[in-house]
Formats: structure tokens, C-alpha cells, sequence
């Protein structure tokens, strides 16, 4: 299973206008749709899912071969091999799978190819022009949309039923019916989410904001908006979680194993997680609270409209310039990110990228993850800078801070405008 990574390292590879891995590829020239390629990529899904997709490709392009190499399941560790191999001139990896947050990076450093010269005019309709825009960097895509991910709430529903508690709609509710579960003895813990020092309290923490009318950089992606009165409710609400013990002081170190462990341990009443936390919840082998576990959209704010938004998780394909079997290659991300292929992913659990799949009814009987998902409006992480790293670095530092109790929420957002400003002003020059 994969969850979100560590804390996002600084790579010299990705600094702006570094000119290295320059790309080998002729672009009017791709070569023949046919030879072998390796694709590399964490593994995501049920065991064995990559090569039940790769299996299923061969058979409709029997001549093209692909070899599945499997990547670190650490998303940084990955990214440095990547760069290490990519900056090298080396092909010996031709696709492969990146990170939403990583096309400004990528394309900024030469790391992936340009696919609009290459791909179909229409290519990209099978998308939300959300999921689309983000894949690409100075108006080129250079990344296909694979597989999405989305943050929803999963709750004890028998809890719930037996207090006659409403599922919250706003954080304001969650909090109180919370509390009335851990006065009543009925859990230990009222909510536990990804607050650690990393890369997931950034994901927690746009949720959140946006939630509350708030967002960290501006919309043209120049200046920093996190030090907002929007954004001191909202972290202000958070600490208080933390204070009134509604969270536990473990959440300022849990990611997102922690958290999903301590809830299906029946330890806590309300969880945020990406869209695998229900099939885990349901998991007789690893969970006790199987059956007793419902999902919903994340909360807004009192005052605010609603649905909240999911922040935009999930992973994307790119190829590597300095491939020798890139006609090979696109032929690969056109399938995998075609019908077939992405019925195979919502059908074991994974949220596709196609909208007539996402939206497929079908589909969503049979996964009420999926169902939510389509529903839900997104908001992504100001990542379309090559900086992003260090934008993130800004966000997750100084709000844990304020959660830890080391700093003022005040001073924290403070301190996080003055980082994503130092940042950004960088990536100008």
C-alpha cells in the first residue's frame, strides 16, 4: 500500500535553469510502437496489480513487452533516484510513474518529456481540466494522469447509530460528537489525522484551509496568503483539537500509517485518510472495527459553503527523455490511461483519472469510496513551482510547530509566509 512520503528533500538536480538531463529525444521523431521498455513505480493497489495491467496490455500490443521494476516506497528516495538517473543520460528506465506534485520540478530540470506533440489533440478531454492542469508546467504537459487519490472522513458508524450522532458536515460538529464519544467511554482518541513534520500535514493542512475560505499561495502562484485571519481560525481550531484532547498529542507525529492503525484498532472515533483507509478498516486480518466503519467527505467550517474540498492526490506517467523506445512508451501511457485500463484500477480499489470511469454507476455501487470521490471538488497544493519543496517545507514546519506547542499560531504563519515568500522570490530569479 502507499501512503504519503517523508518530509520532501532538496534536490541540486531541480534548481532553476540547471539545464542538466537536456533532453535526447528528437521530438518529431519517436521510433516505432513496438521493443520492450521498463516502466518503474511504486507499487500501488492489490498485490500483484501492476503486472495484472501490464499482462492485460501485452495481450492487446503483443509487440511491445514490458518489464515492471518496482520503486522504493518512499516517494523521496525515488525522486533522488530518478534525478541521479535521468541527470546521468541514462535510459535504462524509459516511463515512469511521478508524483502530482512533481511536474513544475521535473520539467524545470529536463527530467521528463513534453507529451503534447505526441499524444492526440483529444487526449486530454478524457480528463477534468482540474486533473489535467495539473500535469503540466508553462502551459506543456509533461506528465498523463494515471491514478487520483482523494482525503475523505471515515467514522464509527455503529457509534454513531447507537448515540444517534449525524454524520459531521463541519469540523465544528466533529469536534463535539467527538467529545461526547470519549465522555462517554466509547473511544480513547476523538480524531486522528496526518500532522507529522511532513509532506502529509501540507496535504491536511490545504484541506483544511481551504475549508475555512483560506489558501496558502496566491491563485497566480506569486506571493504567499497563508498569514490570513481565514487561516488563524483554522489553525487555531486545530490546536484547540490538540488542547481539549479531542486529538491526541500523538497526532503532531502521525503519518499516515500511525493514524490508520490507531483507528482500526477501535482506538478513535473519526479519521482522515486517502481512499484506501476503508478497505484497510475492513480488513479482518489487520482491523477490529470490520463493518462498523462509513466514509464521507471531509467537513467544511461553520459559515462556509460545503461540500470542503479533498486536496488532489495520486500519481501521474511520465517518460524519460533519454528513452531509446519512446514510441513504445506512449503507446503504453495511451492504454493505461485509456477505459480498459482504468476500469482494471476502480475495480480494485484504485480511483481512476477517466472521468466516464470515475463516473461509471456501476462502478460506484460497488465502491462507495468512488461514489464520494466523484462528487468531491478538489484543491490542490500550490506545487506548479519548481520550488514546491520548499513551499511545502514552509507549510509543514511552521503549522506542526504551532501544533507542537513550540510556537503561536500567530507566529507560525508568520514565520511560513516569510518561507514560501523566500521561496518563491528564488524560483523568480
Amino acid at each position: 500500500m502507499v501512503w504519503f512520503c517523508a518530509v520532501p528533500v532538496l534536490l541540486a538536480a531541480t534548481a532553476c535553469g540547471s539545464g542538466v538531463g537536456t533532453a535526447a529525444v528528437d521530438p518529431r521523431d519517436v521510433g516505432p510502437a513496438k521493443g520492450s521498455i521498463t516502466w518503474y513505480a511504486i507499487n500501488f493497489g492489490p498485490e500483484g496489480l501492476p503486472q495484472k495491467l501490464i499482462d492485460a496490455f501485452e495481450k492487446k500490443h503483443p509487440d511491445i513487452s514490458v518489464e515492471y521494476q518496482a520503486a522504493p516506497n518512499n516517494t523521496d528516495t525515488m525522486r533522488a533516484t530518478l534525478t541521479t538517473e535521468i541527470t546521468g543520460g541514462s535510459g535504462s528506465i524509459d516511463v515512469f510513474n511521478g508524483d502530482v506534485i512533481w511536474p513544475a520540478q521535473f520539467a524545470d530540470s529536463n527530467l521528463a518529456m513534453p507529451l503534447d506533440e505526441h499524444l492526440p489533440d483529444d487526449f486530454w478531454d478524457r480528463y477534468t481540466k482540474q486533473r489535467s492542469d495539473v500535469t503540466e508546467h508553462d502551459g506543456a504537459h509533461v506528465a498523463a494522469p494515471l491514478y487520483s487519490d482523494s482525503g475523505f472522513l471515515y467514522y464509527r458508524k455503529d457509534l454513531l447509530e447507537k448515540h444517534d450522532i449525524d454524520v459531521p458536515g463541519t469540523w465544528e460538529e466533529l469536534r463535539d460528537a467527538a467529545a461526547r464519544l470519549q465522555d462517554g467511554g466509547e473511544v480513547r482518541y476523538g480524531y486522528v489525522a496526518q500532522w507529522a513534520n511532513y509532506e502529509g500535514l501540507t496535504v491536511n493542512w490545504t484541506e483544511m484551509s481551504a475549508a475555512g475560505g483560506g489558501r496558502s499561495v496566491s491563485r497566480d502562484g506569486r506571493r504567499p496568503e497563508i498569514d490570513s485571519p481565514e487561516n488563524k481560525r483554522v489553525l487555531d481550531f486545530m490546536r484547540g483539537m490538540l488542547t481539549d484532547g479531542v486529538a491526541p498529542s500523538a497526532n503532531t507525529s502521525f503519518q499516515e500509517p500511525q493514524s490508520l492503525q490507531t483507528f482500526t484498532e477501535g482506538d478513535a472515533a473519526f479519521h482522515r485518510n486517502w481512499s484506501h483507509g476503508l478497505a484497510e478498516a475492513d480488513n479482518p486480518a489487520t482491523s477490529s472495527v470490520v463493518g462498523k466503519v462509513g466514509v464521507a467527505p471531509l467537513p467544511t467550517f461553520e459559515g462556509e459553503d460545503g461540500p470542503a474540498p479533498s486536496a488532489l492526490g495520486g500519481w501521474n506517467l511520465m517518460i524519460n527523455p533519454h528513452s531509446e523506445a519512446v514510441g513504445a512508451g506512449l503507446k503504453f501511457i495511451e492504454w493505461m490511461t485509456g477505459p480498459e485500463a482504468q476500469r482494471m484500477l476502480a475495480e480494485n480499489g484504485v480511483l481512476p483519472t477517466a472521468t466516464e470511469v470515475l463516473n461509471d454507476e456501476k462502478l460506484q455501487k460497488a465502491n462507495p469510496v468512488l461514489a464520494i470521490a466523484a462528487d468531491t471538488p478538489l484543491v490542490a497544493r500550490p506545487a506548479d513551482t519548481p520550488r514546491y519543496p520548499q513551499v511545502s517545507n514552509g507549510i509543514f514546519t511552521n503549522v506542526n510547530a504551532a501544533l507542537a506547542g513550540s510556537t503561536t499560531p500567530v507566529t507560525a504563519l508568520r514565520s511560513a509566509s516569510d518561507d514560501i515568500r523566500r521561496a518563491l522570490e528564488d524560483n523568480a530569479l
